[in-house]
């Protein structure tokens, strides 16, 4: 997929202008490859970047409000007469960065960067948030005067004005009394089934198959609907996603490879490389924890053009329960504690705030923890504590958790994702078994299998082998229906709970820790390099100790740093990239 960048006509020369699509008399367009495509009808110009799954005729068709719930992962870029509109689609998954005094507007952070005359100033509260959360908390960026488009926003341009306007409010999809029974989960489950028919492309693709639910719901929609695919898991030989996918692959005999993330190649050349384009791309996220998504990524694309993902699946249709890299502890404790005082207290002395230097973080800490607060307020009074919750997982860990997945992967592949299917979440939201319309953070299995339930009925209407085959929970789907088996989800809940406590878990099943450990010379100049917002000592301490039963939250704290640190270590303004000249234009239909 190309990035795009626009630019008002007072940045640009005459001879630069000769270059650039002109879109009005005051902004042009420019990409970084030619994988886009131009439409025209009259003065009506559509220009659409990425996965658009649909016809052309129903971009033209839909009004402001409804570009966004079309299918797919895609900018939209419409322009007409002196007028310009900038959507992403459903969730807001494909990031929007903007500028307004520079009138810069670009899918890519770096984009705008390298085209700043000023150097940016680096913003500590983005930084606190990424330490807090693990990801954003609002729609600031690591630079002061850069900032990323709100969820569900379009920005238009006039003239000179820069505008954004929010054209969908997701707790709109709420509703009092949710539907519940066994003819609400038929309709629901035979929605999804074809649903998730038009998201299969017409040539082979790729489905990503673990453990879990959500990927084995989509291998068994693509049999049922005759698909030719394959499937992929990564992890070390022996974890969960790669020995259950790989058994489950073989009774069902479906092509299925792994990629082996203990491997020496893997460790020793593809992790650090991976983790370093992983941080300084997309949302800027935590490289160092996650290079896995962007190398098993362009392993797939040696064969396929499209990846089916089950990413969001298991948060629409259970409700949360646990803190992790999903859901912080401190995000937990916003939505749990009332008590404006004890929360401001808990954020200031959280655990992942002891890498920083405090003393430059007061008045940026202070004036978050305000923000934050006001943000609780601003929230709908008249739904629940968990619906509330969910339209901060629906605004924000959608887009900034898994789209920094989905759009680094779609650089390589086109990714395809049908739980986020704007009218099945629709439908699911007016049932119970959404896992906005379950009860907040319930840790209670037997309320939590109201979303596993769905999963259950969609796999038994698609495959009869997937349906009896286990899973990584311990149980198999039939066991979720079928009342005689419950003993099959009662034991393995508990004895995850008894080895929760008598074991320390291994958490480089991934690669992560080798990783990290296999580039200590790199990432020892990372820290100790040359700024005032982090503790080196802190840090250096951290790595030291960092194991593969090093606590999660402590790994999570020191890659996370050592991400922000590297791009603020590249925090110069850089030679201005060479963006693609030339373009693709469908003039008609």
């Amino acid at each position: 997929m190309s990035d795009f960048i626009l630019f008002h006509k007072k940045l640009i020369s005459k001879s630069e202008k000769k270059k650039l699509l002109r879109l009005t008399s005051n902004w042009y367009l420019s990409f970084t490859s030619t994988s886009f495509f131009e439409y025209n009808i009259g003065k009506f110009k559509v220009i659409v970047v990425g996965d658009y799954i649909g016809s052309i005729e129903e971009v033209f068709s839909v009004n402001d409000y409804e570009i966004a719930k079309l299918k797919g992962h895609f900018y939209a870029i419409v322009a007409k007469e002196n007028s310009i509109k900038i959507y992403n689609s459903f969730f807001s998954m494909l990031p929007i960065y903007y500028t307004e005094n520079d009138c810069l507007i670009s899918s890519s952070l770096q984009l705008i960067k390298e085209h700043l005359t000023t150097k940016p100033e680096i913003d500590k509260k983005f930084i606190l948030e990424n330490l807090l959360f693990n990801y954003g908390f609002f729609n600031r960026t690591l630079y002061k005067n850069i900032n990323l488009l709100p969820c569900h926003s379009f920005i238009t341009l006039k003239n000179d004005k820069i505008t954004v306007t929010k054209h969908f409010d997701i707790s709109s999809l709420f509703v009092p009394y949710p539907k519940g029974g066994k003819k609400t989960v038929d309709q629901l489950s035979n929605l999804f089934i074809e649903t998730a028919k038009q998201y299969f492309p017409k040539e082979e693709f790729d489905i990503a198959f673990t453990s879990g639910f959500d990927g084995r719901t989509l291998v068994s929609c693509a049999t049922y609907h005759h698909q030719k695919f394959r499937t992929f898991s990564f992890g070390k030989l022996g974890n969960d996603d790669v020995s259950i996918p790989l058994a489950n692959a073989k009774t069902l005999k479906i092509p299925y490879q792994y990629f082996d993330l203990g491997a020496t190649e893997y460790i020793a050349l593809e992790y650090y490389q991976n983790a370093l384009e992983y941080t300084t791309s997309g949302y800027l996220g935590n490289g160092f924890l996650y290079p896995h998504f962007l190398y098993s990524t362009k392993k797939v694309s040696e064969n396929s053009k499209y990846l089916l993902s089950g990413a969001g699946g298991s948060e629409l249709f259970r409700a949360l329960h646990s803190a992790g890299a999903v859901t912080s502890e401190t995000l937990t404790n916003i939505f749990r504690i009332q008590n404006e005082e004890e929360l401001a207290d808990i954020i200031k002395n959280a655990e992942p705030l002891r890498v920083l230097n405090s003393s430059a973080f007061t008045v940026a800490l202070d004036e978050l923890i305000e923000e934050i607060i006001e943000y609780k307020k601003s929230l709908p009074q008249d739904i629940t504590r968990n619906q509330q919750f969910y339209i901060f997982v629906f605004e924000e860990i959608f887009r900034k958790f898994f789209g920094q997945w989905i759009t680094l992967q779609q650089k390589y592949v086109s990714v395809r994702t049908p739980f986020l299917d704007y009218n099945f979440v629709k439908t699911l939201l007016t049932t119970k078994y959404g896992g906005a319309n379950n009860d907040f953070f319930t840790d209670n299995p037997i309320k939590r299998m109201k979303g596993q339930y769905l999963y259950t009925d969609i796999i038994k209407k698609t495959n009869q082998q997937i349906y009896t085959q286990i899973t990584g929970k311990g149980y198999r789907p039939i066991d979720v229906r079928d009342p005689k088996y419950i003993h099959n989800i009662i034991l393995p809940f508990l004895k995850k709970k008894l080895l929760k406590k008598v074991t320390k878990t291994n958490l480089d099943n991934l690669g992560i820790i080798s990783g990290v450990k296999a580039n200590e010379k790199e990432l020892r100049l990372i820290i100790n390099s040359d700024q005032s917002l982090f503790d080196n000592t802190q840090l250096n301490t951290m790595f030291t100790d960092l194991s593969p039963y090093t606590p999660e939250k402590y790994r999570d704290t020191l890659l996370m740093s050592l991400s922000i640190l590297h791009n603020m270590s590249n925090h110069s303004i850089s030679p201005k990239i060479h963006t693609y000249e030339v373009y693709n234009s469908i003039n008609g239909l």
